[in-house]
């Protein structure tokens, strides 16, 4: 299947994202596993965080409890799962048929640390769209304060259609990749015949992931999950939800409060998305976003000894653009018998741009491919789009074209194409036919754009970053607007997700949390 490189983008990102990198470059771990102090900040983060949050360690492997399980006030049963206490949960398939088929949602938490001071239940979710939560939950405690480790029980699930929860897929799951990898196909066709083939190509797609998941494919949007977000509430035994969601983890969040805003407790949306927009107007944001984080790479490789692309051309926008189009005429070998043509290209740049500490790596990469060796372009490229889940590329467009109705007519795409070329010469045409795949999509989607109002709610706080590409902070800005009580905290810097980077930022989250503290809307935290 042609992947769709804005996935690696939402919503990133990520992370929207999309494969993302791996859940190891989260960040430094403000807390360990063991038991702490209680505090209200943690030490900055120093190292990078993912375009779309992602695991940080391999799955916990369950084995059988040496006791009775631990029973939920909801009826939720939890078994030991290594470190991790694991349980599951079984839902409808299709809400609006509750006595069909089901599916069962794998979830995982770890117990407060002092339950004397239990507080309830923390439920997050990483993004990915279609990030596994089990996977992702352990890089989560490495990250997350003593605070808030000590006084909840921090909880996340597998998303419906992701890794353990009744996985969609678009190829034979049984089947081995056979190594290769890539594709030849111009993702910003200019040609009317190049245009066709991207076409076919995504409709293709759509179609096998239909023929291999079913049914199943119309029932794993956000619309759903919301519903299971509720059930899950219920589950736990809590009478209110408090929330953290990431990336594309934050329209989870708004969807949720905007239909059950009486059961919102404490909800923190960090590296937000605007659930108003329209997919169109999402990828020319996100393309004018990578772009501005493409000019600041240049920039920094022209004084940088740590950036080692050199090219002959020393107008390095005008040195990638080269590269990119001899790409296009001729993609580059990579190792496993791979090849690395323009999306493949895009896509592994923009997995570096999302936290400077990963620029001298794309520096590598690009002065490889300068020396036509497209290996670790490949190997940034495969890490962005396959990383957060065992189905994390299948899942995340599954997901995507569910939540966000793309334009049908492939005719549209030429001109939008275009004008999209005007603010983001690199990343708009890209961006811009790369949703032509959820136009081509082959269910319909489920979520219409609209503003979350969470009409009744208690203050929720919206997090952003102002020099965030993969979710810029307008985002940020838009759905603390629309919240009837959104706080609005803005860290400045350039990285996909707050938390991670920023002991401002640690601090309001925590207390917010913990004692329903808020800041003025507004607030910025200068790291």
């Amino acid at each position: 299947m042609t992947r769709f490189v804005v996935v690696a983008a939402l919503v990133a990102g990520s992370a929207c994202s999309s494969g993302a990198p791996k859940a190891s470059e989260h960040g430094a771990a403000a807390t360990t596993s063991t038991a702490a102090p209680e505090t209200t900040t943690a030490a900055p983060t120093t190292t990078a965080a993912p375009a779309t949050t992602t695991t940080v360690a391999p799955p916990p492997t369950a084995k059988p409890a040496a006791a009775p399980p631990v029973t939920s006030p909801g009826g939720l049963a939890w078994r030991a799962c290594g470190a991790l206490q694991c349980a599951s949960l079984s839902v409808p398939r299709d809400y609006t048929d509750p006595a069909g088929p089901a599916l069962t949602l794998a979830l995982a938490r770890k117990p407060a640390r002092t339950p004397a001071a239990r507080i309830g239940s923390l439920l997050m979710n990483p993004g990915g769209p279609g990030d596994s939560g089990v996977d992702d939950l352990p890089g989560e405690l490495r990250s997350l304060t003593a605070t808030l480790q000590n006084r909840f029980d921090i909880v996340s699930w597998d998303p419906r259609g992701v890794e353990r929860s009744a996985p969609v897929h678009c190829s034979d799951p049984k089947a081995s990749s056979g190594g290769g990898g890539g594709s030849t196909l111009d993702p910003a066709p200019t040609r009317e015949a190049d245009q066709k083939a991207l076409a076919d190509a995504y409709r293709a797609g759509g179609e096998a992931c239909l023929r291999y998941s079913g049914d199943l494919l119309r029932h794993v949007g956000t619309d759903a999950t919301a519903e299971d977000l509720e059930r899950i509430r219920i589950a736990l035994g809590e009478d209110k939800l408090t929330f953290v969601g990431h990336s594309a983890g934050t329209l989870l969040g708004a969807v949720y409060a905007d239909r059950y805003p009486q059961r919102v407790r404490a909800f923190v949306l960090d590296g937000p998305i605007d659930p108003s927009l329209t997919l169109d107007q999402m990828t020319l944001a996100q393309a004018v976003g990578f772009e501005g984080a493409l000019r600041s790479f240049f920039a920094w490789c022209d004084t940088s000894t740590a950036c080692h692309w050199r090219p002959a051309d020393a107008d390095r926008t005008a040195a990638f653009v080269a590269l990119m189009d001899r790409i296009r005429q001729q993609p580059l070998k990579a190792s496993g018998n791979r090849i690395v043509g323009v999306d493949t290209f895009v896509s592994g740049t923009m997995s570096r741009l999302t936290a400077r500490s990963r620029w001298p790596s794309l520096g590598d990469a690009l002065a490889a491919a300068e020396r036509s060796d497209g290996s670790p372009l490949a190997t940034l490229a495969s890490n962005y789009q396959n990383a957060g889940a065992s189905n994390a590329a299948d899942a995340r467009q599954s997901i995507l074209c569910l939540d966000h109705p793309a334009p049908r007519d492939p005719g549209a795409y030429p001109g939008l194409a275009e004008a999209s070329k005007a603010q983001a010469p690199v990343f708009g045409p890209v961006f811009t036919w790369a949703a032509l795949s959820c136009g081509m999509w082959s269910v319909p989607s489920t979520l219409t754009p609209g503003p979350a109002r969470a009409a009744g709610a208690p203050p929720i706080l919206v997090v952003g970053t102002t020099g965030d590409p993969a979710t810029p902070q307008g985002w940020a800005r838009a759905l603390a607007g629309q919240l009837e009580h959104g706080v609005l905290v803005l860290r400045q810097g350039a990285e996909h997700v707050a938390y991670y980077y920023s002991a401002c930022v640690r601090g309001i989250v925590d207390a917010y949390l913990v004692n329903g503290k808020t800041p003025a809307s507004g607030t910025t935290c200068a790291s």
